[in-house]
């Protein structure tokens, strides 16, 4: 039987890649700009021709059955669009990271994959008064897709243990006869048979203060806007790329609310989580060897894609091209 491949861009360090691969593909080949998102990469798939460059310079890419992008989201992110308030429309349409979206619909002609899979955040949907998932859209179908769906879904009701909600866009080349592509039922919560998993399930028996692993910075007041720490029995707040914004650990006491956008911690036990925790809470191999310092580790972890979420969207195109 003829094995399965994907190629990836935009790649990171490979959570999505992971899921994929955890169906029984192939990955074949992958790129992306960031120095320490290559290295951890090569750290988790060494066999895998890595491109370490930006995308707007590569002209030959592999074909392959599956085509992954996890282009930037920097501009669509919530905390990009409280910035600019007002100023976000205009700001929006001035940065060309927010058109990266067409390196992809590039790369689609040269890979001709079968299937695509796009993973972003939710204020893409949004963006713009809708204007970039719009734009995205059309030009997939312009490309011969003829079934192109998107959902935004949250890591924790597919066995994560991370409220985390991303925005993730499947297509289907024409060619493809006799499938109709349908986002995952939810396998964890209230209403499914599997109950969510907790931040002791998959950190409780980690070191409680592992030197050198964690960000010791001041918790400034923005930090203190909102609450930052869940406990043992909660899945993690997002896992973030910011290492002064990472979610707290689940030890000693609760934060409390003190007035409007206004929490105060208490206690002696309050660090943020460790790197290697927050890798552990995205469902990354703890193997993942990173080179870098402790604000890149924290960067390339933050932005990946957890795979057990990676795998159930694309289960279900796996199993039909394995026929």
């Amino acid at each position: 039987m003829k094995r399965l491949t994907a190629v990836s861009l935009f790649s990171g360090c490979g959570g999505f890649d992971l899921g994929v691969s955890n169906c029984g593909v192939d990955m074949i080949w992958a790129n992306d700009i960031d120095y320490h998102a290559a290295s951890a990469y090569r750290s988790l798939f060494p066999d895998v021709e890595f491109v370490h460059d930006d995308i707007r310079n590569i002209s030959i890419i592999p074909t392959a059955d599956v085509l992954i992008g996890c282009y930037p989201c920097t501009g669509f992110s919530e905390a990009a669009r409280r910035k600019w308030k007002n100023r976000e429309s205009r700001d929006l349409m001035l940065n060309p990271m927010n058109f990266l979206f067409r390196e992809f619909l590039r790369a689609i002609d040269l890979v001709k994959p079968k299937f695509i899979f796009i993973e972003n955040v939710r204020g893409m949907l949004s963006a713009s008064d809708g204007y970039f998932i719009n734009e995205q859209i059309e030009g997939i179908k312009s490309l011969g897709f003829r079934n192109v769906k998107f959902k935004l879904l949250s890591a924790e009701k597919f066995g994560v243990s991370q409220s985390r909600k991303r925005v993730f866009i499947v297509g289907t080349h024409k060619s493809v006869k006799d499938f109709e592509y349908n986002f995952p039922k939810e396998t964890h919560g209230n209403k499914c048979e599997n109950q969510i998993v907790t931040l002791e399930d998959v950190i409780g028996e980690m070191p409680s203060w592992p030197e050198g692993e964690f960000s010791e910075t001041k918790f400034h007041g923005h930090y203190l806007t909102r609450n930052r720490k869940r406990n043992w029995n909660q899945p993690s707040f997002t896992v973030v790329a910011q290492s002064n914004h990472i979610p707290l650990h689940p030890m000693g006491e609760s934060m409390v609310k003190i007035g409007d956008d206004n929490w105060e911690l208490r206690g002696n036990e309050n660090r943020r989580l460790s790197w290697k925790e927050c890798a552990a809470i995205q469902g990354l191999p703890l193997s993942i060897d990173i080179d870098g310092n402790l604000n890149a580790k924290y960067k390339v972890i933050g932005n990946s894609v957890p795979p057990k979420l990676a795998e159930a969207v694309a289960k279900p195109v796996i199993e039909f091209l394995k026929g």
